[in-house]
């Protein structure tokens, strides 16, 4: 069975490394990177992520900034997508007053301290080899697009309608960025939602990808019965 992985912000999908390498041989991974230099509406992103799924059955993961654009394409029913799994989402403005203290695109071009990257997104217990991967993959993304997507973030606007399709969400427990509000929207419109709280900070499968490879891969043995 595939899994398409959506990326974060970043849109690299080189953060999924850590998860990747904990997932057993029989899942395969296709990621579905976004452009680090070109400013891309989530509509945009939309239409791109659909002319890239596979032809075959997959299983379809989003990770944060990539949560509406899965629940976009479960809106469409595609015959081939057997199941959602959402990590660490929102399908609205998660944080509005935080957001709303980026005023410019010049913030983002400086660098994250180390202590800013653990509180937030990574926690203390997480090793330096994954800390300095984030650091390292978000030099690669322009800051003008960096700051474009958290302004789409923050137009965020959904219509409620249901998803049937069977989807699994993956709480990070300690996450500062998306809180239990963003959750509830989940629960309001998946008909079949299972919830896993698992140890960590906001980049979950970063921080915490043994646990996270477990939920996945006992979720795609499911499927695949």
């Amino acid at each position: 069975m595939k899994i398409v992985l959506l990326p974060g912000l970043d849109g690299t999908g080189e953060l999924f490394t850590p998860l990747i390498d904990k997932l057993p041989k029989f899942v395969e991974t296709q990621i579905i990177k976004y452009d680090t230099q070109k400013k891309q509406s989530y509509q945009e992103l939309v239409d791109y992520v659909i002319s890239k799924l596979p032809d075959d059955d997959f299983v379809l993961l989003a990770e944060s900034f990539s949560g509406f654009i899965a629940y976009q394409i479960g809106l469409k029913k595609l015959e081939n997508l057997k199941h959602i799994i959402l990590v660490a989402t929102f399908l609205q403005n998660p944080r509005p007053i935080l957001l709303n203290l980026i005023t410019n695109s010049y913030i983002l071009s400086l660098p994250i301290p180390k202590i800013i990257i653990k509180i937030f997104f990574l926690g203390f217990s997480t090793n330096i080899k994954t800390i300095n991967l984030f650091q390292k993959v978000i030099k690669k993304v322009s800051h003008e697009v960096l700051y474009f997507r958290l302004q789409d973030i923050k137009k965020l606007k959904f219509k409620r309608e249901d998803i049937i399709l069977p989807t699994t969400y993956i709480q990070a427990k300690d996450d500062q960025l998306v809180l239990e509000n963003s959750l509830k929207d989940w629960k309001e419109v998946c008909q079949k939602l299972k919830i896993y709280q698992v140890e960590g900070k906001h980049l979950i499968l970063q921080s915490n990808p043994n646990i996270c490879a477990e939920i996945i891969t006992n979720t795609i043995q499911k499927i695949m019965l």
